[in-house]
């Protein structure tokens, strides 16, 4: 084991070496190391030696962190620039390179700190989009040019699903496919379409198997031949692995008593025994397929059944009653192994390896799942067509076709190839099979010594996404074969700067027990590497642990709450988050801080359709669309805006269970027996909601629920910002869904609701975060909280195929693939069951790196919190739960809990027996209605300074749409269209210029539709859009607006004159020096002369909207701000002095 002196000089050469940029490198930085710094002083260090700044291409996985790159690349540059002097010595060292990239700068005229869209900073997915859209033919991308999440494609996966079932009526053989596939899940049409559906959104790992389908008796051989092949290989390289691993010195003896047992067995009662296999031989069997049986024997007898090492031994297993000798000898051989690394998990895995081969009634289900899922894409395919729209899947099918094959690259490929010289790559450890190739693909033609590089950078410690298909064995790939034909040097950071030593060494201690002893590519084993604290940290940092016992979930959380309000109190200037690994885990320990006055920020926790803004928003969308939902209009007249108390509910549908609710309200003698109260309200309520029951034709759904929610009082009842904020995020949610100004599937709203998260906090200013582990991955913080690590998870939900790609150590990645065996005998099938078993170890695996990154976040201290259950006699305690957290931890903590139990045990609990419940905790309530003043009106809003507009409603039409007072209907959807696009555009979703505006006419179509645009005005509206587009993306001050730091459709509210004020804005860029410019888009149009005179009209038309902006933006900001309008028709930008 190497010194902490060794472990440092062994950083500093490694950072060193790093910024070689003759040379490429694969560096694996563990958590606090510095990684973001190195990777941008090699970035910095790149621009030195290029001529253009595009050469280099830097690639991250989320956009969070591209723009973080970028803008410490920026501030690098301007620091130099402004001859800034920094304190730590490795900043100043960035700043030193960042000086010499500014004097290449000046030489070719880059203007970088100007133009830092030069700067190739890009996500994965905006990557792979820019190559498929750069050539839609050849990648099969075509028209669709909005790439939604996958949490909004849920619907139409289930909807290309459903279609297949069409063929159902035909004779053909997909028809015949589907059958097969039906019978297999017991005619289940329901289970059908959810299978189908999951495969389609992970279709890019197995379409490369499946493809087009078999189309003929020998396609089908072919493909059955290359599966069962790969199995065979799997098989071999298991046994191959197994047999390396067995020392020499104890096979002799291990294979006489496996033979002796052998005889016992087959001369026995028991002659079919497994092991009986090794009777009369004087080796052990040969690594090859034909011998898994008897390996599987052998591991058998020296585990048992849990993967456990075998204790005893008896005559079931070949050791008769009396021969102890021989007995003790196996068990001893048996206790020299333990201490073999790795021996007894791929023991484990041998037991489940499968037989090389298919029963012909799996194969017969595999080939026409073969047949039916290439028909689910097809049909998912023309759907995206119909909606313009895309996924990410998609993007990444269709840039790995439009670069071609690593062999015969197409011609992005060889764009690429000639216009980009270095390659970095950030997170390498995140990286999927797919993205794996598209790195070999770009770099295809890449060889050692013609001056172009690869540096990638991440920590396989640290990969913990494999729901989003990560594949921690490409890292250690990469490490070992390079990508392409570029070798990479591997490096290896050590030095721990953000955590106290104690800490480190903790880490240390506990993670090189818990991480496995050894990497193994093909279940993305990954074994812990130690780090070395920084001399600045010498004697900090503590970890704390929390043994509870047979807790409930209500004393955990009081525990919990304990230690936060004790950590907090001690460390008066110190940040804390609490992390747990399920957002499930959280109700009853946020009620508690409440209850405890501790003040939190809960990040992306709460789902939207629980928050009650939400949930009158919904019911009010619901009511709107479908008249007939009495739920909905029920829960309109129990919201508050109307507040109607349960017994006027009550007898307001008393014994009419026929009509609708609108109906009943408008039934006067009905209303008539309500209380004088109820009448008054419902009479209010009736006069609001019916200006918004029937215009569907006029206003988009958006817009129609917006005015009808402000009409209705919405914004009265909300508290705070984060309230509006939701409310915003549901009106998006909404704006998706729409089609004619209606929303045909409720269900679809409510679930991608589901899938969106928020943010919530009880006050303003708060030291304490709660957040998932994944959610803390990059950040940190002074004192980490883990909480219920005691208690269990869910599993997760069963495909109508499994499949697994095991890379080996040359580089091969051999898929198996199995289709779930029937309903009936759904774990019974051994292919299905060792994918499912190697699957869940991969799971297991990663579950030890989601700790270790939990753990490291920390600067001072870890504090672990976990209760297990007491044994039946309360004498001792358990084990955790398998499938914990703890249990995870369990050979590190358990002498902890050893320790606390013993201490407890020895302490008078008399006082226990006395314990009672509060009384008042099952006293129940009647619940509190909580609704508007009956005297509430919508206020007026006060007069702004400049101007004398006054407008009657919040948001109302005439604010809204006043740029298109002067047009028609088609303009003003034509307006609504471009706003959309162009949000789009500054978010990064979607990629345009001037050369491929003309590909947005689908888009632009089915949204015209979805407005209410009639046919014969499609063509103009989208001409309209058309030429907006074209303009701004031409125009170099239009490029300027979209492009760069800032914000887009920004909602922001707050106190103007006395009244609250809610608005939205358009654009939000900040300039290089700093200024925040608001900028409203106007897509109005100027014929004939004087367009000066016209755009000083426009100017001082909206300058009491832009000066109300102004006030409202500049409470967020003591940046300086400025405001202007921008007509993308007429490529003038104005501003609006004020």
């Amino acid at each position: 084991m190497l010194t902490d002196a060794e472990l440092l000089q062994a950083d500093i050469d490694a950072r060193a070496d790093a910024l070689d940029v003759q040379r490429s490198f694969i560096v694996q930085a563990p958590a606090g190391s510095g990684k973001t710094e190195l990777l941008i002083q090699r970035y910095l260090k790149l621009l030195t030696i290029v001529n253009s700044p595009e050469e280099v291409l830097a690639i991250t996985f989320t956009r969070k962190a591209a723009l973080e790159m970028q803008l410490r690349v920026l501030t690098a540059l301007r620091q130099a620039r402004d001859g800034f002097r920094a304190e730590a010595a490795h900043e100043q060292f960035t700043i030193s390179i960042a000086d010499e990239v500014l004097a290449r700068d000046a030489s070719l005229d880059w203007r970088l700190i100007q133009s830092p869209g030069r700067m190739r900073i890009e996500t994965v997915d905006a990557f792979s989009a820019g190559i498929a859209r750069s050539l839609p033919l050849s990648s099969g991308l075509g028209g669709a040019v909005t790439t939604l999440a996958d949490a909004t494609m849920d619907a139409l996966y289930r909807s290309a699903a459903a279609a297949t079932l069409d063929w159902l009526t035909t004779n053909d053989a997909p028809g015949s496919a589907i059958e097969r596939v039906l019978v297999h899940l017991d005619n289940n049409t329901g289970l059908y379409i959810s299978y189908v559906a999951r495969m389609l959104a992970s279709r890019e790992q197995w379409l490369g198997i499946t493809g087009s389908g078999p189309s003929s008796e020998a396609g089908a051989k072919a493909a059955r031949k290359q599966l069962e092949q790969n199995i065979e290989r799997i098989v071999i390289s298991q046994l191959e692995k197994l047999d390396a691993l067995l020392p020499d010195h104890c096979r002799e003896e291990l294979t006489a008593l496996i033979t002796y047992a052998a005889g016992n067995l087959a001369a026995g009662e028991k002659p079919e025994h497994p092991l009986a296999i090794m009777q009369g031989r004087d080796d052990l069997p040969a690594a090859t397929a034909g011998e898994r049986s008897a390996w599987q024997a052998i591991a058998n007898i020296l585990l048992i059944k849990s993967g456990a090492w075998r204790k005893s031994i008896n005559k079931n297993d070949g050791f008769p009653a009396g021969d102890d000798g021989q007995k003790k000898h196996l068990l001893e051989v048996i206790k020299s192994l333990h201490a073999v690394g790795g021996l007894q998990d791929n023991l484990q895995r041998v037991t489940r390896l499968p037989a090389p081969g298919y029963s012909n009634e799996q194969w017969q289900v595999l080939l026409a799942l073969f047949n039916v899922l290439p028909l689910a894409v097809a049909e998912l395919r023309r759907q995206f067509s119909e909606h313009g729209v895309t996924d990410h899947a998609e993007v990444s099918l269709s840039a790995g076709q439009a670069l071609g094959n690593v062999d015969q690259p197409g011609d992005i490929a060889l764009s690429l190839d000639y216009s980009i010289q270095h390659l970095l790559v950030d997170e390498m450890q995140d990286t999927s099979i797919s993205q794996y190739d598209l790195l070999k693909k770009v770099t295809a033609g890449w060889t050692a010594g013609d001056g172009r590089t690869i540096f990638c950078v991440g920590d396989p410690m640290q990969s913990i996404y494999r729901f989003r298909n990560a594949e921690v064995g490409e890292f250690l790939l990469a490490r070992r074969n390079g990508i392409g034909d570029i070798k990479l040097d591997s490096l290896l950071l050590r030095r721990n700067f953000r955590s106290g030593e104690n800490l480190v060494h903790w880490f240390n201690t506990v993670f090189d027990q818990i991480l496995p002893l050894q990497d193994d590519i093909s279940v993305g084993a990954i074994s812990y590497a130690e780090s070395v604290p920084v001399e600045a940290h010498a004697g900090q940092g503590e970890h704390l642990v929390y043994p509870l016992f047979d807790a409930s979930v209500e004393e955990e959380a009081s525990k919990c709450s304990q230690v936060i309000q004790q950590c907090l109190t001690d460390n008066p200037s110190d940040d804390v988050v609490l992390l747990v690994r399920s957002r499930t885990q959280l109700p009853v320990l946020l009620r508690e801080l409440r209850r405890d006055s501790i003040a939190c920020q809960a990040i992306e926790i709460d789902r939207l359709t629980d928050l009650p803004e939400i949930i009158d928003a919904l019911a009010l969308t619901r009511a709107l669309c479908h008249e007939s939902d009495r739920l909905a209009w029920l829960a309109l007249l129990r919201a508050p805006w109307t507040g109607l108390c349960w017994q006027d509910l009550h007898t307001l549908v008393l014994n009419d269970s026929k009509s609708t609710i609108p109906e009943l309200l408008h039934d006067v003698d009905r209303v008539s027996t309500l209380s004088v109260d109820a009448r008054a309200r419902v009479q209010k309520f009736v006069a609001t909601i019916n200006e918004f029951r029937d215009r569907k034709a006029d206003v988009s759904l958006r817009d129609r629920i917006e005015l009808a929610w402000y009409a209705l009082g919405g914004p009265a009842l909300l508290s705070d910002e984060e309230q509006l904020e939701n409310i915003y995020r549901y009106f998006d949610v909404l704006d998706k869904l729409e089609t004619a100004g209606t929303l045909e599937d409720v269900r679809e709203l409510e679930s991608l609701l589901d899938d969106e998260r928020v943010s919530s906090s009880t006050k303003s200013e708060c030291r304490l975060q709660i957040m998932t582990m994944h959610k803390a991955k990059g950040l940190q913080f002074d004192h980490v909280v883990l909480f219920a690590l005691g208690r269990m998870t869910r599993g997760g939900s069963k495909d109508v195929l499994s499949w697994l790609y095991v890379p080996d150590e040359n580089g091969q990645n051999d898929m198996i693939i199995s289709p779930v065996g029937p309903r009936a005998e759904l774990d019974n099938d051994p292919l299905h069951q060792f994918i499912a078993a190697t699957e869940k170890e991969k799971e297991q695996l990663e579950v030890d790196r989601l700790l270790y990154v939990a753990c490291t976040r920390a600067r001072k201290s870890v504090h672990l919190i976990g209760s297990v259950g007491l044994a039946t006699n309360g004498e001792s305690f358990r084990n955790p739960d398998a499938r914990s957290l703890l249990m995870h931890l369990w050979p590190a903590l358990e002498s902890a809990y050893q320790l606390e139990f013993d201490r407890i045990c020895s302490e008078s609990r008399d006082t226990a027996a006395d314990e009672s419940v509060d009384a008042s905790q099952g006293h129940l309530v009647n619940p509190v209605l909580r609704r508007l003043r009956d005297d509430w009106q919508l206020p007026v809003v006060p007069d702004l300074p400049g101007g004398k507009v006054q407008v009657a409603t919040p948001l109302a039409d005439e604010e809204k749409q006043v740029e298109f007072y002067w047009v028609g209907s088609a303009a003003r959807h034509a307006g609504t269209i471009v706003h959309r696009f162009l949000q789009r555009i500054c978010d990064g979703r979607i990629a345009i210029d001037p050369s491929n505006v003309a590909t947005l006419r689908p888009v632009s179509k089915t949204w015209a539709r979805n407005l209410g645009v009639g046919e014969e005005h499609l063509d103009e509206v989208c001409k309209r859009v058309e030429d907006a587009l074209t303009g701004i993306t031409s125009d170099e001050k239009g490029n300027w607006v979209l492009f760069g730091d800032g914000d887009t459709e920004l909602p922001i509210s707050g106190l103007v004159d006395g009244g609250v004020e809610s608005v939205v804005i358009d654009r939000i860029r900040i300039d290089e020096e700093g200024v925040h410019w608001i900028i409203d888009y106007k897509t109005s149009t100027h014929e004939g002369g004087n367009l000066a005179g016209f755009l000083q009209q426009e100017t001082d038309r909206y300058r009491p909207q832009l000066e109300k902006y102004v006030a409202l933006y500049s409470n967020l900001t003591d940046a300086p701000v400025r405001a202007a309008l921008y007509f993308p028709l007429l490529q003038e930008f104005c501003e609006i002095r004020l």
